[in-house]
């Protein structure tokens, strides 16, 4: 297996770094986007900007050392288990600096079980990466310590016996719990787990929701959450993080006729301590999986390059990191698979937000308030309804495009980060500074790590189809895709069910279906896999249900790919003639726009992901010889 890169940067007081080739030494934090360094060679003492920090080039510390990736898809819940309880043992050790034979570090190697120098390797890979993965068991390691003891079956039976008959009104005990899970097991023909491993397995689930199940809502509200008016775990900058979409109240142009195409939809996370926008996605599509990881994803990342992108040099934005706890609404696109494994990838714990309870996602909800106040100055506003617009021509009057909304709300937040908040008596931006820096009476927390991985945290947080590996490479909406790096996986086998193939993630972004992204086990890394036949031309989902439907309607067979995708071309020449008579036909083409500039963004946000080519392969694995690749149809 190969190495896993280096993943996340600490940058703190004595830190060895770099920035444009020279070593450094940060001596202070200066400012939230500044530190203090001395160069390594000449005992300079320079400003260096976060953005241009990178590891020191040669990295000689215990943290420096690698770790094995392992594919999450692979991964089982009984590891998981293993992985998040070593992160909560060693938790006490990840902000502070330990010492041989550390007091703390030999009470929690007790605790656990296991060597000094087992916690010590532990904390380095999770330092290393700040990934959970990283905790994962190692299957190499001496006496199979870690090793998940239990089979896929017994697991099954003691998760579905604790939620129902343990997590029940009826308030089953433990021991009669232990006493069930062993009887189906016995009846199974399965080996009986220890009663000790079923008591850790009852202590890992969550609170809430247990004493939810066997006391009542009312005795979990009581018991577990907040009193209206306060949010718990929101004492520092990144402690707790509030998401939500809404529809903007102002109607945009397109680019080419300067024409109404309605509204756009934006995603925002706030920072609940300091009230700062810590992320923000804009789109003419509507709320989805993918709005939502666009927009965590901007948040745990710098904004340097993105601004750049967009050609804004006045201003920054120097709020990112990782968020501890992410609160989100019920909505169906925040309840899918992909946010969960995410956010269990990054250890992001993710809350969503009761159905109709009021008192939670207030900060968020005040935060797109006061975006939708700002926008009725604009041209082109609809203002809060009917009533408030009175006779004004909000179409007629609308003249700013997708990208000029975009740039106008950039520089919103830049205001608003200045700006007195009532909430918190300060400027959110200053309030963000005295939490990473701190202040004389309380002690910052310090810069987030920097992430480092930045093409896998953008892939993690798209959404994923699992499918087989056939030989003809992979089929998703009647559409295939084919690299030569699936060879090795065709007709894979289930590690654990010999009779069921393996099922693999393909990561995919909706508006851009001509790639999908693959963790390849080999090569340790995510590589792009395109059409099976090139000459499609790269498309949305939404274009693509758009051509089956009109192929239902011809009578033409779905899986004829070139049939199917003449009609999307067909669809996109008609409201290309048609965007300066209607409105939908104009947003249609604006999408288009929109989405041939995610293609574009894409080459320079993955660029090792999308530009791969066989010779990188690893050669003579598994039957799989880059110098002698077949066509597919000669398999």
């Amino acid at each position: 297996m190969r190495k896993q890169e280096r993943a996340v940067l600490w940058i703190n007081k004595g830190a060895l770094i770099s920035s444009h080739g020279r070593d450094y030494v940060v001596l202070s934090l200066a400012d939230v986007n500044l530190v203090l360094a001395k160069e390594v060679g000449s005992g300079e003492k320079v400003l260096l900007k976060i953005g241009d920090v990178e590891p020191p080039r040669a990295i000689k510390s215990r943290d420096a050392e690698p770790i094995v990736e392992r594919a999450l898809s692979t991964v089982s819940t009984a590891d998981w288990t293993v992985a998040e309880e070593r992160k909560r043992l060693i938790e006490p050790m990840l902000n502070r600096n330990y010492r041989r034979n550390d007091a703390l570090g030999v009470q929690i190697a007790n605790e656990a079980g296991v060597s000094l120098a087992t916690i010590y390797r532990w904390v380095s890979a999770y330092r290393h990466t700040e990934l959970v993965s990283s905790l994962l068991p190692n299957y190499a390691e001496r006496g199979g310590k870690g090793k998940a003891r239990l089979s896929a079956e017994v697991e099954t039976i003691i998760a579905r016996t604790i939620d129902t008959f343990y997590d029940v009104e009826q308030k089953n005990t433990i021991a009669s719990t232990i006493q069930e899970i062993r009887r189906l097991c016995f009846n199974a023909n399965l080996p009986l787990p220890a009663a000790n491993t079923i008591r850790i397995r009852l202590g890992k689930t969550n609170g809430r929701e247990r004493v939810k199940k066997r006391e009542g809502d009312a005795k979990a509200h009581d018991q577990f959450d907040p009193i209206k008016g306060t949010i718990p775990d929101a004492d520092w900058p990144l402690s707790l993080v509030q998401i939500d979409h809404t529809l903007l109240p102002v109607i945009i142009v397109d680019d080419i006729y300067r024409k109404s195409i309605r509204r756009a939809w934006i995603t925002l996370a706030i920072d609940v301590n300091t009230r700062v926008c810590l992320g923000m996605h804009l789109s003419l599509d509507a709320p989805s999986a993918m709005s939502a990881g666009m927009c965590i994803s901007h948040a745990i990342l710098m904004k340097d390059k993105w601004l750049n992108r967009l050609g804004i040099t006045s201003t920054d934005w120097p709020c990112w990191g990782t968020m501890g706890i992410l609160h989100m609404d019920n909505a169906r696109e925040f309840r899918g698979d992909m946010l969960k494994f995410a956010c269990n990838e990054y250890d992001i714990d993710l809350h969503l937000r009761p159905v109709k309870k009021p008192r939670y996602g207030g900060h968020i909800e005040r935060l797109m308030g006061t975006v939708s106040e700002g926008l009725k100055t604009l041209k082109g506003s609809t203002f809060s309804g009917p009533d408030e617009k009175g006779i004004y021509d909000a179409e007629g009057n609308a003249c700013m495009t997708f990208s000029e909304l975009e740039k106008w709300l950039v520089l919103f937040f830049a205001r608003y980060h200045r700006n007195i908040h009532t909430g918190i008596g300060t400027t959110p931006l200053t309030k963000w500074r005295e939490g990473l820096l701190g202040t004389k009476d309380k002690p910052g927390r310090g810069y987030p790590a920097r992430r480092l991985d930045e093409e896998s945290l953008r892939i993690h947080f798209m959404p994923f189809i699992e499918r087989t590996v056939q030989n003809y490479g992979v089929l998703i909406d009647d559409v295939h895709y084919y690299h030569d790096v699936l060879r090795p996986w065709i007709n894979a086998e289930h590690p654990e069910f010999e009779k069921h193939k393996r099922k693999f993630r393909f990561h995919r972004d909706p508006r851009d279906i001509s790639t999908l992204y693959f963790f390849d086990e080999i090569a340790q890394r995510f590589f792009a896999i395109p059409y099976r036949d090139v000459s499609l031309p790269p498309a949305s989902i939404w274009e693509l249900r758009e051509a089956h439907r009109k192929a239902d309607e011809r009578g033409i067979a779905r899986d004829n790919e070139k049939a199917v995708f003449a009609l999307l071309t067909e669809q996109r020449e008609l409201e290309k003639d048609a965007a300066e008579k209607t409105k939908s036909a104009r947003r249609a083409v604006q999408r288009l726009t929109q989405h041939e500039l995610v293609r574009q963004q894409k080459k320079e946000d993955l660029p090792t992901v999308t530009q791969t080519a066989p010779s990188e392969f690893p050669p003579a694995i598994r039957g799989y010889d880059p110098d002698a690749v077949k066509p597919l149809d000669d398999d």
